[in-house]
């Protein structure tokens, strides 16, 4: 089987020939690998480890919209005198402005780790401004798929071609800081759950971009579904029943599923009620043990990760083979297991340590 093969048929549950062997591999490691962060960089980087291709940021839902007069979303970069690198956007509507700026550029050796220094909203009255203009993006979006075709014949058979989305709750906490949107979801819930309707119109939109594109698979990554930030009632309450009624909107041919992080035990068994192909990444430093979870879910959806990405960056070889014996044999057996990182690969990943593991299951997890 190609790994393309094995991928999809694991993360539809079957068993494939050998466990596939992926890993968030994203920006940081494309990066420190290739020297470029885009999508394709990822793709060389895959291939450069020899595991399969996965889980690619950037590659979609792509959305294209006409916004009327005096709507706007602009990001500028500024260059500081100690290097670092200033995104600055600024979000218009009408009637007022909102302005974010994240930082990155400013550790030696992973320059691309952000750190927001100024949220879009700043104080509940900024509510208003950003619904406003996701109504407006909402209203006028459609889908481009061209980039979906790129990367569908780029990847070949080394991989799928994935759409990463955030679902709404995730999309709107990156806009205001972290301990006050909690107390936001507490104090004024019906104001969040309306402007989180709106949002998750645009997140329609999205779906339907995936539908129409070229891409096999769909992670939504709903991190905030976690105990480690959130109470189970309130996950419950904004995030299940969105996220429900979201992905029935996923074509039936497409296969999808969950991003999560944290702890994430107790409401585990709601997102399994969600009907998801798979649900990854089983985080190590949460609450989830991977054995456990085979037995309870293994016939209802595929598992990937719970791969400690430490190991990958500080641990020797040999630890690097015995993190991958202890994820086959909590998980391999019946199929429907895809070893990957827990969490993104970090930017000082060992390349030795990657590729033994993939030589590690391609001798020790056959079926």
């Amino acid at each position: 089987m190609t790994n393309r093969q094995r991928l999809l048929t694991a993360l539809r549950g079957g068993t494939p020939d050998v466990v596939p062997v992926t890993w968030e591999l994203v920006g940081r490691f494309a990066h420190a690998l290739t020297g470029r962060q885009d999508w394709r960089a990822m793709v060389d980087a895959h291939r450069l480890v020899g595991s399969a291709v996965f889980n690619l940021q950037g590659v979609g839902p792509v959305l294209t919209a006409d916004m009327p007069e005096g709507y706007d979303d602009r990001t500028e970069r500024v260059a500081g005198p100690d290097g670092s690198l200033t995104d600055v956007r600024t979000l218009r509507t009408p009637r007022a402005a909102l302005t974010g700026r994240r930082k990155s550029n400013f550790i030696p050796g992973d320059p691309l780790v952000p750190k927001t220094v100024e949220y879009l909203v700043k104080d509940r009255g900024d509510y208003d401004a950003l619904e406003a203009h996701v109504e407006q993006l909402a209203e006028s979006a459609r889908p481009d798929v061209a980039r979906s075709r790129e990367a569908r014949d780029y990847i070949g058979d080394d991989g799928v071609a994935g759409f990463w989305m955030s679902d709404a709750l995730y999309h709107l906490a990156l806009m205001r800081r972290d301990t006050e949107f909690i107390f936001d979801l507490l104090e004024i819930p019906e104001r969040m759950h309306r402007i989180l309707d709106a949002v998750n119109r645009l997140k329609e939109a999205e779906i339907a971009a995936f539908n129409a594109s070229a891409a096999d698979v769909l992670v939504l990554d709903i991190c905030w579904a976690s105990t480690s930030l959130l109470s189970p009632q309130l996950v419950k309450d904004f995030v299940i029943e969105r996220a429900r009624r979201l992905t029935q909107r996923i074509s039936g041919e497409k296969i999808w599923g969950f991003f999560t992080t944290g702890k994430t035990r107790a409401v585990l068994p709601w997102l399994v009620e969600c009907g998801p192909h798979f649900i990854q990444h089983f985080d190590v430093l949460g609450d989830c043990d991977l054995a456990e979870v085979k037995r309870t879910f293994g016939k209802r959806i595929s598992i990937v990760g719970n791969y400690s990405p430490v190991v990958l960056a500080r641990g020797t070889l040999e630890d690097a083979r015995r993190e991958a014996r202890r994820c086959l044999d909590a998980a391999m057996a019946g199929g429907g297991y895809v070893m990957s990182t827990s969490d993104e690969v970090p930017a000082d990943a060992k390349l030795g340590n990657m590729k033994a593991v993939v030589e590690y299951v391609s001798a020790h997890g056959r079926y």
